[in-house]
């Protein structure tokens, strides 16, 4: 029973260790990049965050299909319904993400630094969550088992 378990959790494991791989690369690029167009450009804290959560999205969509989900990927079928796909995921991520940092800026009024990085990590770590089920459910969906019995034949 506790072989079957194991052989069970065993892809979840590796996917979610290269997702965190790739999330972690993306989250600091994230992160940089909001602080240069927030505190640098002088951008609103908004738009920052939206500018770079979309950059940080492409090199995201770029690992994850090629390292945390690649035996998911159907090699057969087009690019366009996964990025489609991918692209809404990340629209839900993002709102999620703008939540506290909105909340923080607009609503509270606290605009240092430390607040808007403090509320950039907290919606990035709840969407983070929901972006990962959402990519295994919907984007990278394909049964790894069928991926790699085909990749046998």
């Amino acid at each position: 029973m506790l072989s079957s378990l194991q052989d069970r959790l065993r892809p979840v494991a590796s996917e979610l260790f290269k997702f965190v791989v790739v999330g972690g690369f993306c989250f600091v690029l994230d992160t940089v990049l909001a602080n240069l167009f927030h505190f640098t450009l002088h951008l609103g804290p908004t738009t920052s965050k939206t500018l770079s959560t979309v950059i940080a999205t492409g090199v995201s969509y770029v690992g994850n299909r090629l390292w945390s989900f690649a035996h998911r990927v159907d090699d057969d079928r087009g690019h366009g319904q996964d990025v489609t796909v991918y692209a809404l995921i990340n629209v839900v991520g993002l709102v999620i993400t703008l939540i506290p940092v909105d909340v923080a800026h607009y609503a509270l009024g606290e605009t240092s630094k430390l607040a808007f990085n403090v509320s950039q990590v907290l919606g990035t770590l709840v969407a983070t969550v929901f972006r990962f089920w959402a990519y295994r459910r919907w984007v990278f969906g394909a049964d790894p088992d069928h991926a790699e019995r085909a990749a046998l034949v």
